[in-house]
């Protein structure tokens, strides 16, 4: 098996993180932003300071190819984090704004129960042709240290309830289920989701 290798996200890295970011939640990406999603992200990607920013991700390549991708966001600053993104969306989306900004406000709700002093993981993909090569295992992994050289005490992710593929690696890696999010709906779809975290020791 060729060797895995982790690395930070940089800004050039804007088209891998289109294609993986919507393959975490190919359902809701494309109903919050619409059906120019990768090319929204794309832009938003080299912003700084944001949920969807470079400087949040994590890339896993063999041989110099990009395989995999994950974020992990320090400090859940929901406040700031709603009021750059806003800022960059109006730039982009314009009159499009208001009606993704609902829907955008919604999927906000989720990270509220994140404690202020967690680590949050989100948005984990690997492209199809690379899964079971453990390659997110080796993501979360770096996460993991990067959490611990922080003194972050605990991780917390969603994973989608229909996602048993997804819970099934967290729980292996010894993520536990804390609890069942409220229902997101939006546009008549319904999305569901488990809050599950990890205790990181030093």
């Amino acid at each position: 098996m060729r060797s895995i290798m982790v690395r930070k996200g940089r800004p050039e890295d804007a088209h891998h993180f289109s294609e993986l970011v919507t393959l975490t939640s190919p359902a809701m990406f494309p109903i919050i932003f619409g059906p120019s999603v990768k090319k929204m992200m794309e832009k938003l990607f080299p912003h700084k300071r944001h949920y969807y920013s470079f400087d949040r991700s994590f890339f896993a390549e063999i041989d110099g190819k990009v395989v995999g991708m994950a974020q992990m966001h320090k400090l859940i600053t929901r406040k700031w984090q709603t009021v750059r993104l806003s800022f960059l969306l109006l730039k982009y989306l314009k009159w499009r704004l208001p009606a993704k900004a609902v829907n955008l406000l919604k999927f906000d709700r989720l990270i509220k129960f994140v404690a202020h002093n967690d680590c949050y993981i989100s948005n984990v993909a690997v492209y199809p042709e690379f899964r079971s090569f453990g390659i997110g295992t080796k993501l979360l992994a770096a996460i993991e240290e990067e959490a611990k050289s922080i003194g972050k005490k605990r991780i917390v992710l969603h994973a989608e309830t229909h996602n048993k593929r997804a819970i099934s690696l967290y729980e292996r890696l010894g993520y536990k289920i804390e609890f069942k999010s409220p229902s997101l709906k939006i546009k008549n779809r319904l999305f569901e989701s488990f809050a599950m975290y990890k205790s990181v020791t030093f």
